[in-house]
């Protein structure tokens, strides 16, 4: 394969104020002078691809420097094992991390616990200990042996790292670890090899971060090519500790975003963190283009989430567009071959396929990077990358919940093909002007899309029971992937020949269903409203979930009941990928006053005060969604008002 060089890989410049989704710069907002901002990065902290070189901080302690001058002991050759109480291990490393204002506490903490003598690592408690009258405080870490693996997990779980005082306020609902469908256990050729903190935050990684940010047809990407990746490639290995220690402040807080949360010690550590991984990556790419395009592809996947964690979300599109796009490259180099003898060649002989079930480990990369381009077509990216996506026409009947979810994901990207097409411009046409051969694509494919959707959605059980065994993640999962097609089948049966809004109220009565589940849902898992940016009770996801199903409701149902309903439903579902409940349901609201300005309360929402369109994006730092409204202003369909606002939250 040819050699790839930065400029490839990144064909653009990263950091300047465009927007990625239209191609074309923000406009200037009317109401509010707000430019947006494209990279989130506070100001003392630039983007990693222009911060000076890092010289990261050493664990060691300096004994000498803070410790009296102790008598020599005995040369006997050291260890990394023993008991916490006879031997420091990761306990000082962790403390030496605190904030000034606990390094006191955290003195007090070891020098009461800390021995400095030889452990003579008897199991379950050792005998220096036990034989003085001592607690022995146990074992970080499983001592190997031949019948371990490289990787044992630690015999209790990890300590937490320690918080500063201002978030060690919890929410109220103590939260528990999510489980996905897929492997549970993780076996590596190789083990994680760095100091105690950095092998935590790897344990954690997996058993944490991981869980949030697969979904169910993406696992083994997450469970075993990232992993095994980290333990070899330095770049994946920056990225994991960054992205997890990134996930772990994210749960300290509770989803809180300010400015202490910006400016805390841990943020600004992750974030070096991170743009060393990011120099490092582009170093790489520079001294080896054509041997490191699967370990840039990895890492752009990496990159991508630990900027939607953040909340930069253009810095996440344009990660993993670059990494998707390379990846494409790639597939579709390996595929030519096999295509040179075909006596007759296709129109899609150059479009990348997204296989039914994943062969290799490109095809798992490419499902990761077409459900992320998914998520950005229905916040606001105008066209999908385009992929070969081909469902049986007959859908398999008594399969398990790891298959539907795949199938799920296969059926949402096919969907999204043809939704975020060229067809979406057929629209505002007569029937009898758009070809037939887009009609006759449209209507194949909904028959086909109708008869998979209704074998999955009986596959899917909807008790209380099963959805608390499942978890809020795997419950808001499932169920948002099939609300996602629902929806997405209702944009494609207005794709032609659909000018006026008023289309959209024949389907009042599926925006009632989709808004009953979602209530049945939040009620039986008890999730609570939450303010924007403000401490939330529902954990991070990375999956698409039901936040954009509630918020295409509470924007085309005129219901003043129905669509109300869902934004009070879009306050209680945090944060899915790019999606903020809370902030979505303050747009959904101000969505409301626009169309029914002057109305009493269930009045009929008239045709000229309908909203046909809008592009947002949010500015966090900010606190606004910059908004631009389109209106009709006559049913030609050529006429329109714009209306640009700066909507706080």
């Amino acid at each position: 394969m040819s050699g790839m060089s930065y400029n490839e890989f990144y064909p653009s410049p990263l950091w300047t104020h465009h927007n990625y989704y239209h191609h074309q710069p923000y406009p200037v907002f009317q109401q509010q002078a707000v430019q947006p901002a494209l990279v989130a990065f506070p100001q003392q902290y630039p983007h990693p691809a222009i911060l000076p070189p890092i010289q990261l901080q050493q664990t060691h302690v300096n004994e000498a420097s803070n410790q009296p001058i102790r008598r020599k002991r005995a040369s006997k050759p050291k260890v990394r094992t023993g008991c916490t109480t006879c031997k420091p291990t990761g306990l000082y490393e962790f403390y030496k991390q605190l904030s000034d204002h606990l390094i006191k506490i955290a003195d007090k903490l070891i020098n009461f616990q800390i021995r400095r003598v030889k452990c003579d690592e008897a199991r379950p408690n050792c005998l220096r200990c036990t034989s003085t009258g001592r607690k022995c405080d146990g074992y970080e870490f499983l001592r190997k042996d031949s019948s371990t693996s490289d990787l044992a997990a630690p015999s209790d779980p990890l300590p937490p790292l320690p918080q500063t005082r201002e978030v060690v306020k919890k929410v109220p609902s103590e939260r528990t670890p999510e489980v996905f469908v897929g492997p549970s256990t993780l076996v590596l050729n190789k083990a994680f090899e760095g100091s105690v903190q950095e092998r935590r935050a790897f344990y954690r990684f997996k058993h944490r971060t991981v869980p949030a940010f697969a979904g169910g047809s993406e696992i083994e990407f997450w469970t075993v090519l990232v992993p095994q990746a980290a333990t070899s490639e330095s770049v994946i290995r920056d990225a994991v500790i960054a992205l997890g220690t990134l996930h772990e402040d994210y749960e300290n807080y509770s989803g809180r975003y300010d400015q202490s949360v910006i400016s805390s010690k841990s943020y600004q550590d992750t974030t070096l963190l991170y743009g060393k991984a990011i120099r490092r990556l582009y170093s790489r790419i520079d001294k080896s283009p054509g041997e490191t395009v699967n370990l840039a592809v990895i890492a752009s996947i990496l990159f991508a989430c630990f900027e939607v964690l953040r909340r930069n979300n253009m810095a996440a599109v344009v990660h993993y567009q670059a990494g998707m796009r390379q990846l494409m490259k790639q597939m579709n180099e390996r595929s030519r071959p096999c295509l040179e003898d075909a006596s007759d060649e296709s129109e899609t002989d150059d479009i990348t396929v997204v296989r039914q079930t994943p062969q290799d480990d490109l095809d798992r990369m490419l499902r990761v990077f077409a459900r992320y381009d998914v998520q950005a077509c229905t916040f606001s990216k105008p066209k999908a990358e385009v992929l070969n996506v081909k469902l049986p026409a007959v859908p398999p009947n008594d399969v398990g919940l790891t298959e539907v979810r795949r199938y799920l994901d296969n059926l949402l990207i096919a969907v999204y093909q043809l939704v975020k097409s060229d067809l979406s411009m057929y629209r505002y046409w007569k029937a009898e002007d758009v070809t037939q051969s887009w009609h006759t694509r449209r209507e194949e494919a909904l028959h086909t899309f109708q008869g998979w959707l209704d074998v999955l959605e009986d596959s899917i059980p909807s008790d209380a029971v099963t959805l608390r065994n499942h978890g809020i993640i795997a419950s808001k999962s499932i169920l948002g992937l099939i609300l996602q097609v629902k929806i997405a089948m209702i944009m494609l049966r207005t794709a032609i020949d659909c000018g006026p809004e008023s289309t959209f109220d024949q389907y009042t009565g599926d925006f009632e269903e989709i808004v009953k589940r979602v209530e049945h849902l939040t009620s039986t898992l008890s999730l609570g409203d939450a303010l924007p940016l403000d401490r939330e009770s529902v954990p991070f996801s990375m999956e698409l979930g039901i936040i954009h199903p509630l918020f295409f409701i509470a924007w085309k149902c005129r219901d003043w009941s129905l669509r109300r309903r869902a934004i009070a439903q879009l306050r209680k579902c945090g944060k899915e990928g790019v999606w903020e409940g809370p902030i979505m349901a303050v747009v959904a609201d101000r969505i409301c006053q626009i169309e029914e300005r002057g109305l009493k309360y269930g009045d009929m929402v008239p045709e000229a005060a309908r909203i046909h369109d809008m592009r947002k994006g949010v500015q966090y730092d900010e606190r606004v969604v910059s908004a631009e409204i389109k209106l009709a202003q006559d049913t030609t369909w050529k006429n329109w008002t714009i209306l640009r606002e700066a909507i706080p939250f």
